[in-house]
């Protein structure tokens, strides 16, 4: 045993330019993983204000994080065997059996997985607790201290799973060299693929596929139907874009060759006919590189967005910080609604009493109903706003609403507005009908807010008395269904900022107050009770931030992961093209090409291989533009220059990136080629 490991470690050490990227695969995946996997489970985080969305993101990162360390270390297992196998043959030529280099490769095996186990795994200790601090710093928290939830019961899972991945690898590895044949072996490293055909099918429907794809990205108005649009999309781009890369490619190579003026040159020959001969397993990869790079640019764009676009969001949904109405019910059991003038001097004395001041107190009355959607809308639009089912409309007055947000919609007597309450209606829904209380009502297309009430749908109507004719009529036809006008109050206080915090002392003093001053009203106090209904903006920040704060690490970690995948093939297909060409560009020095043609040739061939991906995935980033922004629009996200600007920058950063990726991986190129 001690022979097969002394040449398992001497191996290693002598192809340490290839097992040191494996190493580092292994790595950096299962520090990810286990970073991601920590923050799943440890309780403190999910304890914090905002911290309730953690473990349903981080699962979801887990699972993804998994299938792509599945994916990239089994390709950089296939990689290594492709480069070793000749040697293993030769080990067989000189008389060591197939289960003796069995034995060589299980230590080899078992080295650099070790190796990358115990290195991903004090990575990923390392910087849990610099993951920990920047969600802290997302959610707007307090950090947690402390490194005692680094326990075995987050360690062991994820180093068993990668532990599974490596064994899976091994015996992939020692299957393939037990049904090889020495000479198999000796010749696999040398073997070239034959000239690709141009499968027409496959070009035709990656054409259809891709087309399709882009069709659905750019046609669809529907914010809530872009959610499972996107996902049918995304797989059809990805099909599209494989099949095209695989046949594609040929197909415009080959058109290539058969322009004589431009094939029969130095500078052009010897790179149109080396990709042109190994562009199947060269498109592949491109194609992987590609789908990896737009995962990035979109996972980096969309949740960079939403983050910056917080604060944009919080200012036009809450003009006011607190929204709040309250009710109390006396020892008969009779439920009373606080009057607005009550409920008023109710918080000042509790923003009094926790530090605060307030600034304005405004009376809002609005009638939250339950009807029919179709009874009550009927617009182009509607296919969005889940018709044919019943929701909560809040009805409220023009002058309500004015008063609430500030805006005046100039509605004429026989015009409503509408607003999906969560996200801007936009101009699909406008032209179209509202009918109420046997009145009909063109929607004006601008409400684009709505203050915080108890609804589904946000209805603005002109006046008091089209209010009133919408209370009297589902007093009618509901019955006891029918619901009462709510008198609540939207409160704006001295400082928005330090209400971020202060805030919920005011929450809790008014619900104090309360009590005493039911209690004071009410001979039987132990029997009566108070209740308030309240939307806040220090709750609603809370929440935002701990979905975008959340949403915004998983983009960057998984983009990171994506970025990391890209960086990984581009390396290794520039050590495997490099082997490959070796020979080849050796020959074409020798007939009399100079090595300056030589590296011209080499830097044509690497251009066009490893800059295609970037710009098909930039195209892909284009006609996606119109769908995301949909999506983000349903997140709330208020305006669609912000994500133009973060779009366009994170395109540009990461174009850095990967041409810093490429000058590198070229050079290596380049070194092994002469």
């Amino acid at each position: 045993m001690r022979l097969y490991l002394t040449i398992a470690l001497t191996n290693v050490r002598n192809n340490y330019r290839f097992f040191i990227p494996r190493v580092l695969t292994e790595a950096g995946l299962l520090a990810c993983f286990n970073i991601l996997y920590t923050l799943f489970r440890d309780e403190r985080m999910s304890e914090l204000r905002g911290g309730s969305y953690l473990p349903v993101f981080m699962a979801i990162g887990v699972m993804v994080v998994a299938i792509l360390s599945v994916i990239l270390m089994l390709y950089t297992n296939s990689f290594l065997m492709k480069q070793r196998k000749r040697e293993f043959g030769l080990y067989n030529v000189l008389g060591m059996e197939k289960r003796h280099i069995g034995k060589v490769l299980f230590f080899e095996s078992a080295a650099s997985s070790l190796a990358g186990i115990v290195l991903g795994l004090g990575l990923g200790v390392l910087f849990y607790k610099l993951a920990s601090l920047f969600i802290c710093r997302l959610l707007g928290v307090e950090s947690v201290f402390g490194f005692y939830y680094i326990s075995p019961s987050t360690l062991l899972p994820c180093a068993a799973g990668f532990l599974l991945i490596d064994l899976a690898a091994f015996l992939v590895n020692r299957l393939s060299i037990a049904r090889m044949k020495p000479v198999e072996l000796m010749a696999s490293a040398h073997t070239g693929e034959k000239e690709p055909r141009v499968r027409r099918l496959m070009l035709v429907l990656g054409a259809v596929s891709l087309g399709l794809g882009y069709f659905i990205a750019v046609t669809t108005e529907d914010p809530l139907a872009a959610i499972y649009l996107f996902f049918i999309a995304v797989i059809l781009v990805m099909i599209g874009t494989y099949f095209l890369f695989v046949t594609g490619t040929t197909f415009v190579l080959k058109l290539l060759k058969n322009r004589k003026k431009y094939y029969y040159s130095k500078k052009h020959m010897t790179a149109v006919a080396g990709l042109l001969y190994r562009m199947k397993q060269n498109a592949v990869g491109l194609a992987s590189i590609c789908i990896l790079a737009t995962g990035v640019l979109v996972m980096i764009s969309t949740t960079v967005s939403l983050y910056a676009g917080a604060e944009d969001t919080l200012d036009e949904t809450y003009p006011m910080e607190l929204y709040v109405d309250a009710h109390y019910r006396t020892a008969d059991g009779e439920r009373v609604a606080m009057s607005c003038g009550d409920l008023t001097e109710l918080v000042r004395e509790a923003a009094s009493r926790a530090g605060a001041e307030v600034e304005a107190a405004v009376p809002i009355r609005y009638l939250a109903v339950r009807l029919a959607i179709d009874d009550v809308l009927r617009t182009s639009g509607m296919e969005a706003l889940n018709s044919g089912g019943t929701a909560y409309f809040s009805f409220m007055t023009a002058s309500d609403y004015r008063a609430a947000t500030g805006a005046d919609l100039g509605l004429a007597a026989d015009e409503a507005a509408l607003c999906v309450i969560g996200m801007s209606v936009g101009e699909e829904y406008g032209g179209g009908t509202l009918s109420a209380a046997g009145r009909d009502y063109r929607i004006a297309a601008d409400c684009a807010s709505f203050p915080p009430t108890y609804g589904h749908y946000g209805v603005v109507l002109p006046d008091e008395e089209a209010l009133n004719a919408v209370y009297r009529w589902q007093k009618e036809t509901l019955g006891a269904e029918a619901a009462e006008i709510t008198e609540r109050i939207g409160v704006s206080f001295g400082d928005r900022d330090a209400m971020r915090t202060l805030g919920f002392d005011v929450e809790r003093e008014i619900t104090q107050l309360g009590f005493e001053w039911v209690s004071a009203r009410e001979s039987h106090s132990e029997d009566v009770s108070f209740g308030t209904y309240s939307e806040s903006l220090w709750e609603a920040a809370a929440e935002i931030y701990g979905v975008y704060g959340s949403f915004l690490f998983l983009g960057i970690l998984l983009g990171l992961v994506f970025l990391f995948g890209t960086a990984l093939i581009i390396y290794y297909k520039q050590i495997s093209e490099g082997y490959e060409d070796r020979g080849r560009y050796q020959i074409m020095e020798k007939i009399g090409m100079s090595q300056k043609e030589v590296k011209a040739s080499v830097g044509q061939q690497v251009l066009l291989v490893f800059f295609l991906p970037l710009v098909t995935a930039g195209v892909h980033i284009c006609f996606a533009f119109p769908i995301l922004e949909k999506l983000l629009h349903v997140l709330l996200l208020s305006e669609t220059k912000l994500f133009v600007v973060c779009t366009l920058i994170t395109f540009v950063l990461f174009a850095l990136v990967y041409a810093a990726i490429y000058s590198v991986t070229s050079r290596t190129y380049y070194k092994i080629v002469h």
